[in-house]
This record gives structure tokens, sequence and C-alpha cells, in this order.
């Protein structure tokens, strides 16, 4: 079950009060986006468990991660008070996968985590982020912002070991947040790409750009797999990169 609130402030509160089911967040998600939808703008989200008391079965789990994922664009904070083993690790687990800032606080430390939450955002800072799957043998890169050289080459520099030992592999690209790339950089992808064909089994580029269905529809003489798939379609870039 879990008891949430939305202060005067913006901050919606959620606050675990036993196993967390599917129907808790289909619950919070009634009453949060027609408030949304209406001109609502949310601060941060807290979610205030000094015990999390975890879910009940992993259809609410699945529903915890959809709504997180579902809200992003909206939640620019996230603060997590708990003593918890899971949600300590979570804000370095999430911020591979969600643009909001992710800040952990013991348990006690509500309002701290709330005076966080409220205070004035900074302005956003383009990243170049990735993650490394080892069972899937699968990628993950994410950009926001104009792509330098410098945050690229560093990019390949971590890469290159891992496809070098874990060869073929997959790359699943999120380029939702892509505001440009610096001739450089592409210089630099291009000569990646080339040295790396026979080592990428498939690419799944996901974005709501013309040129990336463009690109992707291109003819293709080797042997990778490049798919496109619009921004709300992401889970089905997950599904097909995996399969």
């Amino acid at each position: 079950m879990i008891n949430f609130r939305v202060t005067d402030s913006g901050v919606l509160v959620v606050q675990p009060s036993g196993p967390i089911t599917e129907a808790d967040f289909a619950a919070v998600q009634s009453d949060v986006d027609p408030w949304l939808k209406s001109g609502g703008k949310l601060k941060g989200l807290l979610i205030d468990a000094p015990d999390f008391p975890g879910w009940e079965n992993f259809a609410g789990f699945r529903a915890h991660l959809k709504f997180v994922k579902d809200h992003h664009r909206e939640i620019p904070r996230v603060a997590v008070v708990s003593n918890d083993d899971f949600l300590i690790a979570m804000p370095k687990l999430a911020r591979h996968f969600v643009k909001a800032e992710f800040r952990r606080y013991n348990a006690g430390e509500t309002a701290d985590a709330i005076e966080w939450l409220e205070s004035p955002l900074e302005a956003p800072k383009h990243a170049v982020r990735h993650a490394w799957f080892p069972r899937e043998k699968l990628i993950w890169v994410s950009v926001d912002g104009k792509v330098s050289t410098d945050e690229y080459r560093a990019l390949l520099n971590d890469l290159e070991p891992i496809i070098k030992e874990n060869s073929p592999v997959s790359f699943l690209v999120d380029l939702e947040d892509l505001e440009g790339v610096e001739f450089g950089a592409m210089i630099a992808d291009t000569k990646f790409g080339f040295s790396h064909i026979k080592h990428i089994k498939r690419i799944a580029i996901v974005g709501d750009q013309k040129w990336i269905k463009r690109l992707t529809s291109l003819p293709n003489p080797f042997a990778m797999e490049v798919k496109g798939f619009d921004e709300d379609d992401e889970h089905q870039a997950w599904n097909w990169i995996i399969s």
C-alpha cells in the first residue's frame, strides 16, 4: 500500500506502508496525471521509506519502474529517504535510466530532502551516459544536449575494452534529447563504427527525429541489424535488442 500527497510547493511525497502492488501506482497515476495535465508542476518526488517494505510481486515492481519512466520529464529531482539497502543503491541504478537528479538521505532526514527538492534548479548539464548489461551483452547509451568531441572520445575509450572482451555486442542508443553533434565527434563515430563492424550484432536507435528513421532505413551492407524506434516505443526497442 502507498500513501501519497502533493505538497503546496509541488513535491510528490510517496510513503509505502506495506508491500507495493501494481494497483498502488495506478492509484498514484490516476490522481497525479490529471493534475499535471491541468497545469500542475512537480518540483520533485520524495520516496519516504525508512524501512522499505518491498513489492508484493513482480507486477508491482514493474509498475513502479513504469511510473518513474513515464514521468521522468515531469520530475526533475528524486529524493530517497531510507536506510534500506536497495533504496540506498537506487540513485546509482536509476541515473542510468531516467533524466532526474537523485539524492539519498538517511531515515529521519525528510525535512532536508524536501528542502533540497524545493530549492531552485540549476541549469541542466549535458551528458553522455552508458551502462553495460553483461548477461544480455548489451551497451546502453543515452545522450542529453550536444555531444562534444571530448565527451564522445571518452565514451569510446570506456566502450573499447567491453567490446573487445565480449564481442559481438548490441547497442541501444537513446537520442530523445540529442541537440547536435560536433564535427570531431562525427568523425570519431565513423572511425569507431568501421573498426568495430564485426563486433556489433544489433543497434536500436530511439528518438523522435525524422533523420533517425532516415538513417536506419539506409542500405546496410554489413552483418549488423539496425532499427529505429519512436520515443513512445522504447519498450519495443528493449524487447527487440535482447530477442
